[in-house]
């Protein structure tokens, strides 16, 4: 008997797998990785990532009933759990941050309100693309981190690092999900693409790097000569980062993954087994 085709488009040698390892932030210090502008970009991230995946979930869980491919069905169900367990390790991260910088605060109450007028007033195609729009960010960011290790660690190792590489080595993991899912509602690509450069690019480059340079100028990073440079540089690389690929959307049967994220994948599945 022929088996109907799956709408994942995921490797089948990939297992979405929802895994609590635990990390202590509490000696990690303020500089924890190369410099201070590649780890406030990764502290302004964290800021942001809490809301942005309790969001995620609850489309996706709203989303579910109208799945009918088995497999899709469960690597979202696999995706909520891991969304999960990022949100609540990201808030203990956020917490030991705010012992630093209190206004944090501020911000994660405007993303709260930003959001739910998004949620309130967003068309039903517009509201299903924020799932695939965040983890097209979180895939270019993670892909990053995890092929050019040592350039964003310089060597160290710490709780922090062990934090970032599980939390990449899960969005490399079910880096497909959400656009297998917005696809089985919407088969263009162009409407995504459409909604990426009008909107969501613009809005997470403000507030991503809004939170950077306000950590930046916390620790006075920023009024150091020296630092001008490196930092126009990194805002640069990372706005090239994470509007890299956008157009590739507009392809009737794109797949997010690349030719060499299985490697990466693997390589990064290796690490995080031996860091246990």
């Amino acid at each position: 008997m022929h088996q109907p085709h799956s709408q994942s488009t995921t490797p089948k040698s990939v297992s979405i797998t929802a895994r609590r390892p635990q990390f202590d932030f509490s000696h990690v210090e303020k500089v924890w990785l190369a410099d201070p502008i590649k780890t406030h970009f990764l502290n302004a991230l964290s800021v942001l990532i809490p809301q942005s995946e309790r969001v995620v979930n609850d489309i996706m869980r709203r989303q579910l009933k109208h799945i009918h491919d088995p497999v899709l069905k469960q690597q979202v169900q696999l995706l909520i759990k891991q969304e999960s367990a990022h949100a609540l390790m990201h808030r203990q991260s956020n917490n030991t941050l705010k012992q630093h910088y209190p206004l944090i605060t501020r911000f994660e109450k405007i993303q709260t309100g930003v959001m739910n007028q998004i949620l309130k007033w967003g068309s039903t195609a517009f509201i299903l693309a924020l799932p695939a729009a965040f983890e097209h960010f979180t895939a270019a960011v993670s892909r990053d981190f995890l092929t050019h290790h040592d350039n964003w660690t310089q060597g160290n190792q710490n709780q922090a690092i062990e934090f970032v590489n599980w939390h990449c080595l899960e969005e490399i993991e079910h880096q497909a999900v959400c656009l297998d899912v917005y696809k089985t509602e919407y088969s263009s690509g162009w409407r995504l693409v459409c909604i990426l450069l009008i909107f969501w690019l613009p809005l997470t480059l403000v507030s991503t790097f809004t939170i950077h340079l306000f950590l930046l100028h916390k620790d006075r990073v920023i009024y150091k000569p020296k630092n001008w440079l490196p930092y126009f540089k990194f805002l640069a690389r990372s706005t090239k980062l994470l509007s890299q690929g956008i157009f590739a959307y507009r392809k009737q049967h794109f797949n997010p993954w690349q030719a060499k994220d299985q490697q990466l994948y693997q390589d990064a599945l290796k690490r995080f087994s031996q860091s246990q």
